[in-house]
């Protein structure tokens, strides 16, 4: 399906709700509500906004894991109606098998599909080499530093080749060394990766500076219930690298989104009353 500019839609979000009901009262919070946007094609797209805004809510009913409570949501023209092979899900703990091996962590997602054939066995090779771990093929997750760890992950996420990457603060729980080379490596990822390459991503964090560095396009989620506020288109060169975050159109563009974040948390008003 095209949208009015031609470009192919991955992801159709139309009015939707999700929330919860309250067990005892019966009464339904909703956690997002009117939510409605599209997702293009190859396009690598963050979420931003206030704490408990529904950002991991929303990316959960993509992944399938929550219903919507009304309002359509839609891949490549399909309902979403629970976890499918067309979506990889990245956490923000690696959550790797602490019995298998990094190429057996990487091999999971193939193995499950039936598919780790030669062709298979290949894929993990390659994604080895791309995430930077040859030579470590054999070592276990208790081996691993976190930043490796999220590597292992990474590349099982890309394994499948799904339609759609989802990945919910990957990098939260790593030191800030650590956090930047990962922001590096992934983009490298999604960039080089024959089959990942321009793979349709969407990333949730808190880090707005990591938000411009990685996308295409933020959106901008209010305060709880979460509302799209505002998509921001990034216009900054591909292929990026740590240089982009010391140029002027880096450091205007997040200036932006942090004063749009702030005021939907309230911090702004506070900072200026």
């Amino acid at each position: 399906m095209d949208d009015a500019t031609g470009r192919p839609v991955k992801l159709d979000v139309s009015d939707v709700c999700i929330g919860y009901r309250d067990r005892r009262s019966g009464s339904f919070f909703a956690a997002v509500q009117d939510l409605g946007f599209q997702i293009h094609e190859n396009e690598f797209i963050a979420i931003v906004g206030p704490s408990g805004c529904g950002k991991t809510t929303f990316l959960s009913a993509v992944a399938g894991l929550l219903p919507i409570a009304h309002g359509t949501l839609e891949l490549n023209g399909a309902p979403i109606t629970g976890p499918a092979e067309d979506r990889s899900l990245v956490f923000q703990q690696a959550s790797l098998f602490p019995w298998r091996t990094v190429a057996a962590n990487i091999a999971y997602g193939l193995e499950a599909q039936r598919r780790l054939d030669a062709a298979g066995r290949q894929r993990v090779a390659d994604l080895i080499e791309l995430v930077g771990l040859a030579g470590k093929e054999g070592k276990y997750p208790r081996e691993l530093s976190g930043g490796m760890s999220q590597r292992v992950n990474l590349a099982r996420a890309l394994a499948t080749d799904p339609d759609l990457l989802l990945l919910d603060e990957p990098f939260a729980a790593l030191d800030a060394q650590t956090r930047e080379v990962m922001q590096e490596e992934l983009t490298r990822i999604w960039q080089a990766d024959e089959a990942g390459a321009g793979k349709t991503a969407l990333f949730i964090t808190h880090d707005v500076p990591e938000a411009v560095f990685l996308a295409d396009r933020v959106l901008v989620f209010s305060a709880s219930p979460g509302r799209l506020v505002e998509s921001v288109p990034i216009d900054l060169p591909r292929p990026r690298n740590r240089d982009v975050k010391r140029s002027p159109e880096f450091m205007d563009q997040t200036e932006y989104l942090l004063d749009l974040v702030m005021r939907q948390s309230g911090l702004r008003q506070e900072v200026e009353s």
